[in-house]
């Protein structure tokens, strides 16, 4: 949750209690209801007493500010959690993908060529950008055609990344 959304709603929130003591004090209820539904239980109360109600509205309303911005800061630590989660597992996946790409570049180059030609294409393409340009260049000798040319298709339309350039000789 960002900082904006947080005033967004505590804007939205002091415009509601802004409404609600507006109603209290011009149609003289007991209670916000009962000043939208026009009626009343008593027929007229007391400036003491509606000053009296008022308060004790305009305490239930901070009340229910504070539950907010707990609410608020809770959820923000939630989000915190789930960013540091997610970091993680993209380490985690980026370790798997090296491990993988290491096990390809030490294959025989038919062997690979022959798995790559039923792989995903997401999967081929990571797994050939990641890979040392030699090695993948014989792999590549032995790919179905039309699957070397998807390969290259998919890897001219991907961004190139630091970890691209890293690997060129």
């Amino acid at each position: 949750m960002s900082n904006v959304s947080g005033l967004h709603s505590l804007r939205f929130f002091g415009g509601a209690l802004l409404f609600w003591l507006c109603l209290l004090f011009q149609q003289g209820m007991d209670s916000p209801t009962m000043a939208l539904a026009g009626t009343s239980r008593e027929p007229a109360l007391s400036p003491d007493d509606r000053l009296a109600l008022a308060r004790k509205e305009e305490k239930r309303l901070l009340e229910i500010r504070q539950d907010l911005r707990r609410q608020i800061e809770m959820n923000r630590k939630i989000e915190r959690a789930i960013d540091r989660d997610r970091k993680f597992a993209e380490k985690l996946e980026s370790k798997k993908m090296q491990h993988l790409i290491a096990i390809y570049e030490k294959m025989a180059p038919r062997t690979a060529a022959s798995q790559i030609n039923i792989m995903p294409r997401k999967l081929v393409a990571v797994l050939i950008a990641g890979m040392n340009p030699r090695k993948a260049s014989r792999i590549m000798r032995y790919v179905d055609p039309k699957v070397a040319v998807r390969i290259t298709t998919d890897l001219t339309s991907r961004p190139v990344t630091g970890r691209d350039l890293k690997r060129s000789p």
